[in-house]
C-alpha cells in the first residue's frame, strides 16, 4: 500500500471555501478510482490553514491511473486551486509498515 499526502496551506480568507471545494471534489473518489483504499481530509488543530489530504492506494499502478506518470512529483489539483492557497501543494508518499496491536479491553 502507498500512502499519498498532499498538504495545502490555505489563505485564511478562503480556507472555508477551499475545504468545501476539496470535499466536493474527493467525495466521489472511492467509486471513481479503483485501488483507492480510503482517504481523509485533516485540518491542523494549531494552524487551521494547514490542510492535509491523505489517500491510501493498493498499488503504484493504481496511483499512475489516478495521477498520471508523474504521480510521484506532480500533485493532482482542481481548477483555480492556486487562488485558495498561500503556496503550491506539498506532496509526499509513504510505504505502509503494518503494526500488530493487541485488542483493547474496556
Amino acid at each position: 500500500m502507498i500512502v499519498r499526502t498532499s498538504e495545502a496551506l490555505a489563505r485564511p480568507e478562503s480556507r472555508a471555501e477551499f475545504l468545501t471545494a476539496l470535499r466536493a471534489l474527493v467525495e466521489g473518489f472511492p467509486a471513481a478510482h479503483p485501488g483507492l483504499i480510503d482517504h481523509e481530509i485533516l485540518v491542523d488543530q494549531d494552524n487551521p490553514d494547514s490542510i492535509l489530504y491523505i489517500s491510501r492506494w493498493a498499488s503504484e499502478a493504481d496511483l499512475v491511473t489516478y495521477a498520471g506518470e508523474s504521480w510521484a512529483t506532480e500533485p493532482v489539483t482542481f481548477p483555480n486551486e492556486a487562488h485558495y492557497l498561500q503556496r503550491p501543494l506539498t506532496l509526499r508518499h509513504f510505504n505502509e509498515h503494518a503494526v500488530t496491536s493487541p485488542a483493547r479491553g474496556r
